[in-house]
């Protein structure tokens, strides 16, 4: 047993043992090392966040685990069958999306799950950089494995969406909103981006990986100038901060749940109930495509996630992609 596993197990027995003290000659009996060895665990597990009470005669009891992307902390409580239930979790990395398309080369399980702490070059639509620094936001990546079409992977996008939108309902009873093609706003500004990449064929993709970006506990001076009227975080609008782990669990759980109903039932309850969240639909949009602008009605989204535009002149106009506002 290694170490990182024998701190996830002593986690455990702490964690069921609420209150109460666990003693060193029990834990070293269980996990059959030495009493130093569980002493060394202990203090790791200290060293990375967790409050733990030691007493020479009792032994250890669990006070408060820390809000860090830690792998025994996400998967404490997990209500998931696969996805999130395998991981790597960084301190730091360039970014997680370019991280899990590098591991889809090794051959990866389906709900694979890549966060760190911090993003150094985190992505965005369009080359755009991803502002990600530590502790104070969601920045995880999702290996999945659907076996349609890379022209219908838009779908996973909206699917991932939804996810975060019900987990911000959950975890804070506040509605976010969806914005097409891939952002979620709370209150009027952007609170979650979502980067779809993936390895395929012609015909089929072999490997999809979704990215998620989410402002949890950013002050307004966390921002950069550039985007502090534009985007926000829970703790701004709300005045409080929210558990990270949470809200990613209840993420991970809402795109497990969501996917398995896409393989079951197919795009179309997606679509309608991400119609329902949408902001941008039934309003007058700008769509900036390059050096082109389209101005009109966003009257509907199709089932190959399209946005409906009519414009003045009456026709309805199709697009794929493109900035709206």
């Amino acid at each position: 047993m290694s170490r990182i596993d024998t701190e996830e197990e002593i986690l455990e027995l702490l964690r069921k043992s609420p209150n109460k003290y666990v003693s060193g000659e029990d834990l070293s009996r269980k996990f059959k090392v030495s009493r130093t060895a569980i002493w060394k665990n202990i203090h790791s597990l200290i060293a990375q966040g967790y409050e733990i009470e030691s007493h020479t005669h009792l032994g250890y009891k669990l006070l408060s685990a820390p809000d860090i992307l830690l792998a025994a902390e996400i998967r404490n409580g997990l209500n998931t069958k696969y996805v999130g239930q395998n991981m790597y979790c960084f301190n730091e990395i360039g970014s997680t999306n370019d991280f899990a398309l590098k591991y889809t080369e090794k051959g990866v399980e389906e709900g694979f799950l890549v966060t760190a702490e911090k993003q150094t070059h985190g992505k965005g639509r369009l080359g755009r950089n991803w502002i990600s620094p530590p502790n104070l936001g969601l920045w995880f990546s999702v290996i999945l494995k659907p076996r349609i079409s890379p022209f219908h992977s838009s779908k996973i996008t909206f699917i991932s969406g939804l996810s975060v939108v019900d987990a911000v309902k959950k975890v804070t009873g506040e509605d976010a909103v969806l914005k097409w093609p891939n952002d979620v706003f709370f209150r009027g500004k952007k609170l979650c981006g979502i980067l779809t990449e993936m390895r395929a064929e012609m015909d089929v993709i072999n490997y999809l990986v979704i990215g998620m970006g989410v402002n949890v506990n950013f002050s307004r001076s966390d921002f950069p100038e550039s985007l502090k009227h534009t985007a926000t975080s829970l703790k701004i609008e709300l005045k409080q901060e929210f558990s990270r782990v949470k809200l990613l669990k209840e993420i991970l759980k809402n795109l497990e749940d969501y996917y398995e109903l896409f393989k079951r039932e197919g795009f179309d309850p997606i679509l309608n109930r991400w119609k329902d969240n949408c902001a941008t639909l039934n309003t007058r949009v700008k769509i900036t495509q390059g050096k082109d602008i389209i101005e009109g009605f966003a009257q509907d989204v199709d089932d190959d996630c399209s946005l409906l535009v009519r414009l003045d002149s009456g026709i309805i106009y199709k697009t794929v992609s493109g900035d709206v506002s």
